[in-house]
């Protein structure tokens, strides 16, 4: 299977997260936070299973073949947010995740000249623009774009950084601070 058809798998599951945003807005933070945890106690009996017997292991990369898969950090992070966060963090956390880093790696995958950089650019701009109904733009597209920033960081030191955590958490962050700080 190729490349950029085993990202499109990929992706597909990674696009099911945007059914977050319309959870939160029908049953509310508490409901969503145990729904976070029922699907985050079945993906942990999944991901047994997928480490002891291989199962769907073409759905990881090749570095999570014996590892974590993206998906729990992802429903970690998401949990941490939305306990943590107001609603709109929260949205802003998970457009960034889901649609930025979503299309973002697929246009990552196709190996032009300057790939990565288009990738950054869409990992900024098309969770902006979607955003633009849900929140106010400023701080959205700070959260933007220092989420686009943190998917770039890929290590520190020997260790490798965990962007399906690491950005939903700071995207998070920075929207609540900047919204703090403007009036």
């Amino acid at each position: 299977m190729s490349e950029l058809k085993k990202e499109f798998i990929r992706k597909s599951i990674h696009f099911i997260g945007l059914s977050y945003i319309p959870a939160y807005l029908y049953f509310g933070r508490e409901i969503l936070i145990l729904g976070i945890i029922t699907a985050l106690s079945f993906s942990a009996i999944f991901e047994f299973f997928r480490l002891k017997y291989g199962i769907l292991s073409f759905v990881v990369r090749e570095y999570e073949k014996k590892k974590i898969g993206a998906y729990i950090y992802f429903g970690i992070a998401a949990l941490a947010i939305t306990a943590v966060f107001p609603m709109e963090a929260c949205f802003a956390a998970v457009l960034i995740s889901i649609v930025g880093d979503g299309i973002g790696g697929i246009v990552k995958r196709l190996k032009f000249r300057h790939s990565e950089t288009l990738a950054t650019l869409v990992m900024i701009l098309l969770p902006f623009a979607l955003s633009l109904f849900l929140l106010k733009p400023f701080p959205a597209l700070i959260a933007c774009i220092a989420g686009a920033l943190t998917e770039r960081i890929e290590r520190v030191g020997r260790y490798y950084i965990q962007d399906n955590l690491s950005v939903p958490l700071i995207a998070a962050a920075v929207y609540v601070s900047v919204n703090y700080i403007l009036p």
